[in-house]
């Protein structure tokens, strides 16, 4: 991967657009960071609810992400304007996250879950391995939502699945 840092003064000569943008940002980047940052421009642009998880903080749960990182890639900014903001991506809880310190985004439904909908939630399979590591849904999801209990892990097994 290039430098960083002398790819980051490259790019901003020339602000990209569209997806010549995106291949450019995911050379400077990675693949990681790139999938991520899709991720939170999409959520951005619709408003849409998610849980953020962190990799050592407890997770944001029903969140948005502020419109303006959305706004700032439609009007043409580049990848050092774009690595800025995700330095300082604001959630509606007030928080503002480093997009280095987010594990996973969860899309989740705009008006969230009714009692009733988690209850009738089928979670008898999280025990079977589907990670790429032979992991199970619970365990990844224990560690991602960091529960500290088997009715913690019940509930965001719960969320995970119906959204």
């Amino acid at each position: 991967m290039r430098d960083a840092r002398r790819a980051l003064g490259d790019a901003s000569a020339r602000p990209p657009g569209g997806y010549e943008g995106m291949i450019e940002f995911e050379e400077i980047f990675g693949v990681r960071f790139t999938l991520l940052a899709r991720q939170i421009l999409v959520l951005s642009a619709l408003g849409q609810m998610c849980d953020v998880t962190f990799f050592r903080n407890e997770p944001a749960i029903d969140v948005t992400v502020d419109e303006g990182l959305a706004l700032a890639a439609m009007r043409g900014a580049g990848p050092a304007r774009l690595y800025e903001m995700f330095r300082g991506i604001r959630l509606s809880n007030g928080s503002v996250v480093n997009m280095s310190d987010i594990w996973t985004i969860n899309r989740m439904p705009k008006d969230g879950f009714t009692r009733e909908e988690l209850e009738a939630v089928d979670i008898s399979r999280s025990e079977e391995r589907v990670g790429p590591d032979g992991r199970t849904l619970r365990k990844m999801i224990k560690d991602t939502y960091h529960c500290k209990s088997k009715e913690e892990e019940d509930y965001y097994l719960r969320r995970f699945i119906a959204s």
